[in-house]
């Protein structure tokens, strides 16, 4: 019989540096084709929508299948015994979404990166900061976002959760001049960035945008990426509005994209120092699995959760 986790368990039982590290591992594991990745479908009931997605890993034999609907964030994972657990996701979504900009930086970014920039400061942009700083390629954070009480008390948050400077920048050209790394977590319609504002070398986390009539970068920072990377380029075909916008166009070729999974399982690779990089993060199955894995064995092993 499965157990139920609530939200204050996955808080409780999953931290970031756990997070990054499984998903080193699962698109490691990608890499060698003992990993899935299903791609989001999006179903329409009236004027609601329900969002179903999966993932499975060969070892620890597993699989998993998200959905969501309105504020409502479920996982479900299984094994091949059966179903294990049933895992409120909101929280598990924040902490991976951070994790795969955490492990798509550390492999992207300029190996001395520190100065960050956020664009937003809604609930995926908190995890972003703690997962750069899990990686220590946070030493010093500008933030720009519209509402500025929103702003003032996030930044309040960080700097005493981090213990960094953290600064409320008057403008998102403000905020990423100086940057290292750059992170969108906007639900924008419309580009809040623009290649212009980045100085060279800049790599840039674009994670807030994953439905295809949402664009948070503008078209001249995907043409002009010497690296664009997502975590599934299926899935981005159906959901990257910025890229699928320009394809359409005519103006980009999907072959220059590259999957998570293809630069998590190879070799260092040689980074030109000028040169701007871009990670799309859409969030797959693959993700929610390897994160959900450790929320179950954690809790299993706490011996304080009944079966249903």
């Amino acid at each position: 019989m499965p157990i139920y986790l609530k939200e204050r368990d996955v808080a409780e039982l999953l931290d970031m540096p756990s997070a990054i590290q499984a998903l080193r591992e699962a698109f490691a594991a990608r890499a060698r084709g003992e990993a899935v990745i299903v791609p989001r479908t999006r179903w329409e009931f009236g004027d609601r929508r329900l969002n179903v997605m999966g993932g499975g890993l060969r070892s620890p034999s597993r699989y998993a299948l998200k959905s969501y609907g309105s504020s409502a964030y479920h996982v479900l994972l299984y094994s091949q015994e059966g179903l294990l657990a049933i895992i409120e996701a909101n929280v598990l979504g924040q902490i991976r979404t951070g994790a795969a900009s955490g492990v798509a930086s550390e492999t992207m970014a300029r190996p001395n990166s520190g100065k960050v920039a956020i664009i937003g400061t809604g609930r995926q942009a908190r995890t972003q900061a703690l997962a750069l700083a899990a990686i220590g390629m946070l030493t010093e954070l500008a933030v720009s976002a519209r509402d500025r009480a929103r702003l003032d008390a996030f930044c309040a948050t960080l700097r005493k959760e981090l213990d960094i400077p953290v600064r409320a920048a008057a403008s998102v050209e403000a905020a990423v001049a100086d940057a290292d790394i750059v992170v969108t977590a906007t639900n924008s319609a419309t580009p809040v960035l623009r290649h212009d504002w980045l100085k060279p070398g800049t790599h840039v986390n674009a994670i807030g945008a994953n439905a295809a009539n949402r664009r948070e970068i503008d078209a001249d920072t995907v043409l002009r990426a010497s690296l664009v990377v997502t975590d599934d380029i299926e899935q981005a075909k159906v959901e990257a509005g910025e890229f699928i916008d320009l394809a359409e166009a005519g103006r980009f070729d999907w072959s220059k994209v590259t999957a998570l999974h293809q630069i998590v399982g190879a070799p260092p690779m040689a980074r030109d120092d000028r040169a701007i990089t871009l990670f799309k993060s859409l969030g797959v199955g693959l993700e929610d699995v390897a994160v959900a894995s450790i929320i179950y064995d954690r809790a299993m092993a706490s011996g304080r959760f009944k079966p249903l």
